[in-house]
């Protein structure tokens, strides 16, 4: 039987100052941040804003990826030549996917509500799939957060010589020790306080949006933990 989702009180849209304005409840009022979740264009905000800054960031950090691709050894029976081809046509890339960051972005917040989706039909929860979207959307200023925490890092510390170097260590693996497994720095990597501090908020968004448990809430959220640590282990592979 589908949970019984009572109505509640939701935030009119009365301009995109209030939207924009409704993002600061994300932070830390999970009530009040549960009145945006059925405002019908709630989303498009911080699409906009997490957009164009993560846009300015992965902008700012190309100089560095360009100097670990120049000063990395090309690879074993690789000619010159060859590396620097790749070299250009992986900078290419890596531009194009900084200003493309915004549909990135919107492709994304998508197929993780369309997984929340599933698992609400699953558990019994009525949600429709833009009150989803404006959740993930909503949350997304955490994890900006995160980012911009972890850009200040890398400019603090200057030169940076490896591609590992380029993603600062903000969650449990700035205690492993040097030359430890790769596979187990990332996966305890992924529980930075950023990271944590989403999934703790939208549990509890979730929970007061949908009037369910706080454990139910975080079934619904956890495909998306585990496919994020699966990344990130993914990720480790194609580490040197």
């Amino acid at each position: 039987m589908a949970t019984i989702v009572p109505e509640l009180p939701s935030e009119q849209r009365e301009s995109f100052g209030s939207d924009l304005a409704g993002m600061g409840s994300f932070f830390i009022d999970p009530a009040g941040a549960a009145k945006y979740i059925r405002t019908k264009w709630f989303w498009l905000g911080p699409l906009i804003v997490v957009g164009l800054v993560s846009f300015v960031l992965y902008y700012l950090t190309l100089p560095m990826i360009q100097h670990v691709l120049e000063i990395t050894p090309a690879p074993a029976n690789t000619p010159p030549e060859q590396y620097q081809r790749g070299m250009e046509i992986g900078m290419m890339i890596q531009r194009v996917i900084a200003f493309v960051m915004p549909l990135f972005l919107a492709i994304l917040w998508s197929v993780s509500a369309l997984i929340m989706f599933a698992m609400c039909s699953a558990l019994g929860v009525n949600a429709r799939f833009a009150w989803l979207l404006n959740l993930l959307a909503g949350c997304s200023v955490i994890q900006l957060l995160g980012g911009i925490a972890g850009f200040i890092i890398l400019k603090v510390k200057g030169e940076v010589s490896t591609m590992a170097e380029l993603r600062p260590a903000l969650g449990l693996d700035i205690f492993m020790p040097e030359g430890a497994n790769k596979y187990a720095v990332a996966l305890v990597g992924y529980f930075s306080v950023f990271e944590i501090w989403w999934i703790i908020m939208m549990v509890l968004v979730f929970s007061a949006a949908f009037r369910v448990s706080k454990g139910k809430a975080f079934a619904i959220v956890s495909p998306l933990i585990i496919l994020s640590i699966l990344f990130r282990l993914v990720g480790a592979a194609f580490q040197r």
